[in-house]
Formats: structure tokens, sequence, C-alpha cells
């Protein structure tokens, strides 16, 4: 289990995502259980399917369910948790990633002077040996991460990404034109690039919980990596 320890009070919003399934239920908890352990968050959890599938949770939040027979779409869902949100700062999360608190905190204090802040440069994929390991732990964990290598670069918006919550409404949230998996994190990489103050945290780590992984549908991802070439060509 994580540490919980309270960290120093920051207040922010904290939107995750959520489609269950059993390996997604228990790294959910696992991130919240993170979450809480800052005690200015407000925690929001987006559940997207044709019907809830939640169970009782023990930490407080914030559960929204968007009734959906389509497939996944994460900037629908990230738009309908900000619309929720009450705090200035607002970081999106994936419901399999933590960090070192600490950082993360450091990471947030840097919205005082940009407007988005992307909290880690490297991610470690943990092993069914490490999910359940202490976050401090972690830390000793020694081997590479991808952001390390030039073929696996990490995405400004992709997993943990913070903003201003002005500054988010600025570039008018997240494209909800991507369906399914792909794209939409890069987008919101290249708008925030374009037209906000980023800042991005080196020489921290990001843990990534371990869950089986599915080969992601190839229709939906070639259509979303076609509007991405297309979106990112227009003139601005």
């Amino acid at each position: 289990m994580f540490s919980s320890i309270q960290i120093t009070n920051y207040n922010f919003t904290c939107i995750i995502l959520y489609r269950h399934n059993i390996q997604r239920w228990n790294n959910l908890k696992r991130v919240l259980e993170w979450i809480n352990s800052f005690s200015g968050a407000e925690v929001i959890i987006v559940e997207q399917d044709t019907h809830s599938k939640i169970g009782h949770l023990n930490f407080p939040a914030k559960h929204i369910f968007t009734k959906s027979n389509m497939p996944f779409n994460k900037a629908w869902a990230f738009n309908v948790g900000l619309k929720h949100a009450t705090t200035d700062v607002i970081v999106f999360g994936d419901c399999d990633l933590v960090m070192d608190p600490q950082k993360m905190i450091n990471a947030l204090r840097m919205l005082d002077q940009y407007e988005c802040v992307s909290p880690y440069s490297r991610v470690i994929d943990l092993n069914q040996n490490e999910v359940n390991l202490p976050l401090e732990e972690l830390s000793k964990i020694e081997r590479p991460g991808r952001g390390e290598t030039d073929i696996q670069k990490i995405c400004l918006a992709g997993g943990i990404i913070m903003y201003k919550k002005d500054a988010i409404y600025k570039i008018g949230g997240w494209c909800e034109d991507f369906v399914g998996w792909g794209g939409e994190d890069d987008y919101q990489s290249h708008k925030s690039k374009m037209f906000l103050n980023c800042y991005e945290q080196q020489g921290t780590t990001c843990y990534h919980l371990w869950h089986e992984r599915g080969a992601p549908d190839p229709t939906p991802y070639q259509r979303n990596l076609a509007l991405l070439n297309k979106l990112v060509q227009l003139p601005l």
C-alpha cells in the first residue's frame, strides 16, 4: 500500500477517468489512496460506461457517471469532470498512475509561474510483484523508464497533466473528436505548447500500476492518427 502521510495542504482538483474491469478497480483504489494523502485535493471520478459499475469507495470523491454505448472518449470525460471542478488548479490523471507526493506538490507550485505543468519526465511500468509496494520502495527501482530513450518519449499531456483552470478554458478544454484510443493527448500537448506557458519537471518519475494490456483496436487508432495529423497542420 501507499504512504498515508498527509502532505502540506494545496488546493487542486484531480479528475480521474474510469471504465470498469477488476484490475482497473484495484488500481483506482490505490490511486485514490495516493491522491487523498494531499489534504487539499478535490477528487472527481468520471465513469463512462453502459451502466455504473463502481462499488463502494472508502475515499472522499465526487462520482460522475456518463452513460455511453460508444468507445471510450477520454477527452469528453475530462471535459465533463472539468465542469464540476471547484478549484482554480486542475490535474487530469489516469486511474493507474502515482508519483512521489512531495514532487507532485513541487510541480503544482510551479503553476504560480506557468499555465501548464507536466510533473514527471519518465514512467516506470510496474510488474505484478511491485504494484502494491509503498511509494518509498518504488523509489528504489533503478531500471530505465519510458522517457529515457528516443523510442518512447513522454507526451506533455499524457498520463498526469496540470493546468490553471483559466488556462484549460483558454485552449477550449480537450478535443472530443478523438474517439477510442490514441491522439487526444498528443493534440492536447500541441495546443498547450502553442498557446500556453508550459513547464516540464525533469528528473521525476511516475509509476504505472500493473494491469493486463490488450491490443488497441487499429481502426479508431488509425482514424485518430489521421485526425491528429490534420489538426496539427491547420493554421493557428
